[in-house]
């Protein structure tokens, strides 16, 4: 993979990192509230639903570069917007241009470098490890920075104007140093956008139809777009409860991001030594992240609350290498964009109903209840698939 890319990957998650750590506070000041701030997170998961499997249909056919551009356009405009929101409907517009952001991007710069690294015959586990090292690091440094620019200005003017600035600075990048095969654009031109469009998205939803390991794979974006969620929504109000200081949440979510670049890089080591062990590592870093859930409900006092989270992370950094690993083995390359964004469409799926349910959850009961059901959720389904796929291997021996 060439530096260049791998820059502009990494620079794509700091902006996201500079966010992170107070992204339910900084919209609790540009007019959301406790109760209305999953449904303005809902709405940019809804957003992301609608566009991501268009979206990435449309990087594999007329350009993965001219996706990715347009995604950071419409990531400096929903930051333009943040910068400015006093009250709600400004806000919602915003979440929708930086959902349409975010749809455009997943998929289409990643599947480009996987392309690039899959011509050079690099190991696709070494080239998932690298991509989620690349995104831990982007988000754990950005992560740091966003704790420190809190503290400049107000109502986090700083960290906003720091992604105005990076989305900008992608635009230049990308333009100067990403080259494309066009050949594929080309062999498309003649033929109807609306035809290319329904084949690829009906070759794309057959793929992610088969029984298997696909299934299992679908099934738990749709798990951890809930869990995920679930975490990253309330952890922030949770140890803000404690009147914790606007720097110790960059520090945490950097700490959590460096947990998940150690929990990558052990994993790249696991699966190079046991390459046929993927799916069943995958269900047990799942079952354990369910169990790590539940104990982080039931988590007093700062320093055992924060010690759980960095436990969360590694098990996320590590299971998410061997998920993508056996889905990028998987996946045709020719579709490898749509399916990519079809995979983040059912995350993104779990994390809308993360969302409308963490709406009556908070309001009705203590909003920890979302970590103790996504973990549930977790270990039952990855019990349920180590029964059926021990039963379905025994009777394929009988026969």
């Amino acid at each position: 993979m060439r530096k260049p890319v791998q820059l502009i990957y990494f620079l794509r998650f700091f902006g996201t990192g500079i966010i992170i750590p107070v992204l339910s506070l900084l919209l609790l000041t540009r007019g959301a509230t406790i109760e209305t701030i999953s449904l303005v997170v809902g709405l940019y998961s809804l957003t992301v639903i609608v566009a991501e499997f268009p979206s990435g249909v449309f990087a594999d056919l007329y350009g993965r570069k001219d996706a990715f551009l347009l995604s950071c356009a419409l990531s400096l405009a929903s930051y333009c917007l943040f910068l400015f929101s006093r009250a709600i409907p400004l806000l919602l517009i915003g979440m929708v241009l930086n959902g349409l952001s975010r749809a455009f991007a997943s998929g289409s710069i990643e599947a480009l470098m996987i392309d690039q690294a899959h011509e050079q015959q690099v190991p696709i586990e070494r080239v998932t490890a690298r991509l989620s090292i690349l995104e831990s690091a982007g988000f754990a440094s950005g992560a740091l920075c966003g704790g420190l620019l809190a503290e400049i200005g107000n109502r986090y003017s700083g960290n906003l104007v720091a992604n105005i600035a990076l989305s900008a600075l992608l635009i230049i990048l990308t333009l100067a140093f990403v080259r494309e095969n066009s050949s594929k654009r080309k062999e498309h031109a003649a033929s109807s956008h609306l035809a290319l469009f329904r084949v690829q998205i009906q070759e794309s939803v057959s793929f992610a139809k088969q029984a298997g390991i696909v299934r299992i794979l679908l099934v738990l974006c749709v798990l951890m777009g809930f869990a995920l969620n679930s975490i990253e929504i309330y952890w922030q109000p949770a140890l803000s409860a404690s009147k914790t200081p606007n720097w110790v949440f960059g520090a945490v979510s950097f700490g959590g991001f460096a947990f998940v670049m150690l929990g990558s890089w052990l994993s790249e080591r696991l699966l190079r030594k046991r390459d046929h062990a993927g799916i069943g590592l995958l269900l047990l870093l799942k079952a354990a992240l369910g169990l790590g859930l539940l104990a982080f409900s039931f988590a007093r006092g700062t320093f055992a609350f924060i010690g759980v989270y960095l436990a969360l992370y590694l098990l996320i950094g590590g299971s998410g290498v061997v998920e993508n690993t056996l889905l990028n083995r998987l996946a045709p390359a020719s579709h490898r964009a749509s399916i990519l964004s079809l995979f983040s469409l059912v995350l993104q799926l779990g994390g809308l109903l993360a969302s409308a349910g963490g709406y009556f959850i908070s309001k009705y009961t203590s909003y920890s209840n979302m970590w103790r059901l996504a973990g549930v959720f977790l270990l039952l389904f990855c019990l349920v698939a180590v029964f059926v796929r021990k039963s379905t291997n025994q009777s394929e021996i009988r026969h």
